[in-house]
């Protein structure tokens, strides 16, 4: 019997069974997030396996990022017809699309796959998103957005070394390995997740210009938010292989910053419902740039740190601003998820792309520089552009 089924509703489950449907949401998070973020790890291998010059590296990660512009198509879709369409079967797309990396033995064929993970990403992360939120009482719901989001940043930080390891110890076609996890996660997937009806239908005749000009401001701190991100993982690695590092040592800059970045997922969270949201953002917002500006500078003992600290402060705002939106769009969670998350991350791969392009003009270390530069411009947004709501526990935005 489901009792997380919609007709009884989440309150007549029991909390260890909540709990349980938590952790296999956030299981399932680890797979895909991991499989859609390994890249960065072995990057530097492939644009030497490719024959591919530095400037190709923002092409590659924004063919991989780009397809996360469809998150919000994909939670409209969940919103109006149920997320078990979208959940499990952009799990398995995603995870399938990566381990493919490993016989993409073409500029071409490796664009493709790329851009098949990316939607396959699409499809599980907004209807992931609401899945998490429903199973939290409004009061708690940045800190069980926290929990479902350090499922993510556990792949992300972990998957990046396994993949070097991989490689370096099996070749390219190790990676299909991936696919095991996903392959004995599923079938759980299929009764853990809670289910949704479809949303009436009087919802969708909302004209989307109605629908994304609430979330205009949000999507812009996502975005400067997911530009500093991706340079970060990217051109870091890249400039430490280019250096004559290992690609192993280089998986592990990464991995620090992905792995600490938990502390900020876990901690984001709890400040914002302390402390208010609106202050979070913009002391994360100051701090990240400093970071990576800082771990330039320092030789790489001290390096370790500063990444630490800078995974902590940027994924610090996550559980923050996905609550943030969803409050904005109550009625379509999964799609405010999207936009959110999967539309500031295109954004992101966009100015990963234009800041790529810098690299034959002014190298690898002024690139990082300028995108210190881009994510000091989140705290003036986060000062003043968010509409920085908190829910009551009456379900009534309170500044």
């Amino acid at each position: 019997m489901n009792t997380l089924s919609p007709e009884l509703g989440l309150e007549t489950a029991p909390k260890p069974l909540l709990s349980l449907r938590l952790g296999v949401l956030t299981l399932a998070h680890v797979l895909n997030d991991g499989a859609v973020n390994f890249l960065p790890g072995i990057l530097p291998a492939v644009l030497v396996r490719l024959a591919l010059p530095d400037a190709a590296a923002g092409v590659i990660m924004s063919a991989l990022l780009i397809g996360q512009a469809l998150q919000p198509v994909m939670g409209w879709l969940a919103d109006r017809y149920g997320r078990g369409w979208f959940f499990l079967p952009g799990l398995c797309l995603s995870t399938l699309g990566a381990a493919l990396v490993g016989v993409a033995d073409s500029y071409a064929l490796l664009i493709g796959v790329l851009l098949a993970v990316g939607i396959g990403n699409s499809a599980f992360h907004p209807p992931g998103l609401a899945a998490a939120r429903e199973l939290a009482h409004e009061r708690h719901a940045s800190q069980v957005m926290s929990i479902f989001l350090v499922g993510g940043e556990i792949g992300r930080g972990l998957w990046p070394l396994l993949a070097s390891l991989i490689v370096v110890g099996f070749g390219f076609r190790g990676l299909l390995i991936f696919l095991i996890p996903t392959a004995l996660v599923a079938p759980w997937l299929l009764h853990a997740v809670p289910g949704s009806r479809a949303s009436p239908r009087g919802r969708a005749k909302r004209p989307w210009l109605a629908r994304v000009k609430p979330l205009l401001p949000l999507l812009g701190f996502a975005g400067l938010r997911a530009t500093l991100v991706y340079a970060s993982v990217t051109l870091i690695p890249l400039l430490w292989y280019r250096s004559g590092g290992s690609l192993v040592v280089g998986a592990t800059l990464i991995s620090v910053q992905l792995l600490v970045g938990v502390i900020g997922n876990l901690g984001g969270g709890w400040l914002a419902d302390h402390l208010g949201r609106r202050r979070v953002l913009a002391v994360m917002s100051l701090l990240s740039p400093l970071f990576l500006l800082a771990y330039l500078a320092v030789p790489l003992p001290w390096g370790y740190a500063l990444l630490a600290g800078l995974g902590i402060t940027l994924f610090a705002t996550l559980p923050v601003t996905i609550p943030i939106g969803q409050d904005l769009c109550p009625d379509e969670p999964a799609f405010a998820s999207g936009v959110a998350l999967g539309l500031g991350n295109a954004l992101g791969a966009l100015g990963l792309l234009l800041l790529s392009a810098l690299i034959p003009a002014i190298g690898l270390e002024r690139t990082i520089g300028c995108a210190a530069g881009i994510g000091f411009l989140a705290l003036p947004v986060a000062l003043w552009g968010l509409p920085v709501m908190r829910p009551a526990p009456s379900r009534g935005p309170l500044h």
